[in-house]
């Protein structure tokens, strides 16, 4: 009689830790889930700039791109209009599955060459394209202004992480396919 009630309150115990464990989990990664989403909102904004910069520089009276080569001045254009278009579509994947490493290091990389791709435009040798100083102003309080929510987003992750490698959590994480995620450098 002892020995089954000791058993039973054992059950219990696990039964109690296992739905708490489960909970803990699901909350960690609804974390992340709701800190993409507000840096998503941030990442948006370089699409729309670069959506502006570009219909700005096509619509200008005197145009964006001097008179010395304006096919220079395009190319620089198309460069930034595909990256931001890549950038977009890896934000897409990440949206649907903000832990997936792949689409992390997707973002990254897209990001990079997003970046990249302004900086090749803004910069002082390219001097057959003039980007207005509100633009390139707008550009870098962006790149400052998202920096915070992306610390937060990255220490969401690693908490996430964190929990799902712990023992005993790591049975329950590999039993409801809890898998880790990739921070955003």
């Amino acid at each position: 009689m002892l020995d089954a009630w000791w058993f039973w309150l054992f059950v219990a115990v696990m039964l109690f830790w296992s739905v708490g464990a489960y909970r803990r989990l699901v909350g960690l990664r609804t974390a992340v889930n709701k800190q993409f989403a507000v840096l998503e909102e941030l990442m948006l904004r370089y699409q729309a700039l670069v959506q502006e910069a570009t219909t700005a520089a096509v619509t200008a009276p005197s145009g964006w791109l001097t008179a010395v080569s304006p096919e220079l001045g395009a190319s620089h254009w198309t460069r930034l209009q595909v990256a931001a278009n890549l950038s977009a579509m890896a934000l897409a994947r990440m949206q649907e599955h903000p832990l997936d490493p792949s689409s992390s290091v997707a973002l990254v990389a897209t990001s990079r060459d997003l970046q990249d791709a302004w900086d090749a435009l803004t910069h002082p040798d390219v001097y057959y394209v003039s980007v207005p100083a509100e633009l390139t102003q707008r550009w870098t309080e962006l790149g400052i202004s998202i920096q915070p929510d992306l610390q937060r987003f990255n220490q969401a992750v690693t908490n996430y992480n964190d929990a799902i490698s712990m023992f005993p959590a790591t049975g329950m994480a590999s039993l409801f396919k809890f898998k880790p995620g990739r921070i955003l450098e």
